[in-house]
């Protein structure tokens, strides 16, 4: 029974960071439609800002947001004016292609620069506890939890009630009309776009302590994000959030149930079970 809190509570820690990985995607979908096949290295740009920081002015990962989360943000406003906009309207597979092009070209960046050996950051609090009865709780999961729910109940709320929101819901349902509205739908999408990746600057920060990284790992990312923003239903935060738990708990325990690959693919599994019986993902149920 130990083995069942522990899975379950390591589960929601980590589950709600992957909902605020997804966030951004589902945020840059809402306005703009592109599926960012580069989300997971921008994650890992994040996590090696944080390196270098560390190793340049031994600034812990948390702190070195301060940096980061502006750094990151001003990127993907650049990325989406010279790279990514002139390309929207056209096939989507182009598109693909351009993010799965820039995939290559952060992964292989950042391999020149920090080599391919892993890596890690330490933070002060990396190996701090908090034990309740015989659950075993690490302080960094902790904070990811609380600062991802936080992070989706002000991304909710800004989107509900300012008007920079209501003109992101304003593109999201109609881009055209919003134009005819006075709304400026480029400007949104460039703001959006960056927003988003600003949010994985901090998600990276949260996933950082006591995490081994590497300059590969972002197709990880990426992949854990896509499920989780597939099975929340692309648009819906409060699905997406729902899905990142589902992801995280299923993770844990086939990490810690199951052995070898069978454990891995567990997320995978329970992810085409729930969209065998939910093809809308958990939009469609909440919606019934």
């Amino acid at each position: 029974m130990t083995e069942l809190y522990q899975a379950l509570a390591q589960g929601l820690l980590i589950g709600a960071t992957y909902g605020l990985l997804a966030l951004g995607m589902g945020l840059v979908y809402g306005v703009s439609g592109v599926v960012n096949f580069s989300h997971g290295d921008f994650i890992s740009l994040g996590m090696f800002m944080c390196l270098a920081l560390y190793s340049a002015f031994a600034m812990d990962p948390y702190v070195s947001i301060i940096i980061t989360v502006p750094l990151m943000t001003a990127i993907g406003a650049l990325v989406y004016i010279f790279l990514i906009r002139p390309m929207v309207g056209h096939q989507f597979l182009m598109v693909v292609q351009l993010t799965l092009g820039l995939s290559l070209v952060l992964q292989n960046g950042i391999l020149m620069v920090f080599g391919g050996e892993p890596a890690r950051t330490p933070s002060f609090v990396e190996s701090k506890l908090i034990i309740l009865g015989e659950v075993v709780l690490r302080v960094p999961h902790i904070v990811a939890f609380v600062v991802s729910f936080a992070l989706a109940i002000g991304l909710y709320i800004m989107l509900r009630s300012t008007d920079f929101g209501r003109s992101i819901r304003a593109v999201h349902q109609n881009a055209h009309a919003a134009a005819l509205m006075g709304i400026n739908v480029g400007r949104v999408q460039v703001l959006t776009f960056a927003l988003g990746i600003g949010i994985l600057a901090l998600a990276a920060a949260l996933l950082l302590p006591g995490t081994p990284i590497q300059p590969t790992q972002g197709l990880r990312y990426t992949v854990i994000t896509l499920l989780v923003v597939v099975l929340g239903g692309m648009t819906n935060f409060v699905g997406i959030m729902l899905g990142g738990l589902i992801i995280g708990v299923a993770e844990a325990f086939g990490t810690i149930y199951l052995d070898g690959p069978i454990g891995l693919l567990l997320p995978y599994i329970i992810f085409v079970a729930i969209m065998l019986f939910l093809p809308k993902g958990l939009t469609w149920s909440s919606a019934r």
